[in-house]
């Protein structure tokens, strides 16, 4: 199976079927703020288990890491939702890279660009590949375009995962201890 375009489908095959079985099923009902905040509250320490659970299936599912980070600030506080947060992401980036990567390859491993503004940042992931991530990690966080795209470049798991570490720790931190601080000012 190296033909790059039957993997894309079989990707796009998975992710749409994940979408749908989480609509039918009425799952993705449940992945409101309040929603998981009352699921990881009811579950109690459980909870902490659920809360990454339904973090990895909400990246395979499109929804903006940012979301679940700001409900561990709300759900566990400032200081315990940091470290909920940085762990959830942590697995959730995981989790996204070895599906994405062993569903749909590396066809971006190879691709040439005719656009330089395209192929530069490209071109450093390949010549600098933690440094180049680190720096989209601390902008762009874990939005499921980025693990999509890094998971089907070049990139080793090894150097993914550092990046991803260092990279979303400082604003998944900051927004945590952000939106912990606001909850327990209301």
């Amino acid at each position: 199976m190296n033909n790059p375009w039957v993997r894309l489908t079989l990707l796009a095959v998975f992710l749409v079927g994940a979408y749908v079985i989480g609509r039918v099923t009425g799952f993705t009902e449940g992945l409101t703020v309040d929603g998981i905040r009352e699921s990881m509250r009811a579950a109690g320490v459980g909870g902490f288990a659920v809360f990454v659970a339904i973090f990895s299936v909400g990246q395979l599912l499109y929804i903006p890491g940012f979301l679940f980070v700001m409900v561990s600030g709300l759900a566990y506080g400032p200081i315990w939702g940091s470290v909920a947060s940085v762990i959830a992401a942590t697995v959730s980036v995981a989790v996204s890279f070895v599906i994405v990567r062993t569903i749909g390859g590396q066809p971006l491993k190879n691709l040439n660009i005719n656009r330089p503004f395209l192929q530069k940042p490209l071109d450093h992931l390949e010549e600098r590949p933690i440094r180049s991530m680190i720096v989209i990690r601390l902008f762009l966080w874990a939005i499921p375009p980025v693990n999509y795209t890094l998971a089907m470049s070049s990139v080793t798991f090894r150097d993914y995962m550092i990046a991803a570490v260092i990279g979303m720790t400082p604003p998944f931190v900051a927004l945590s201890v952000a939106a912990g601080l606001g909850f327990n000012l209301l």
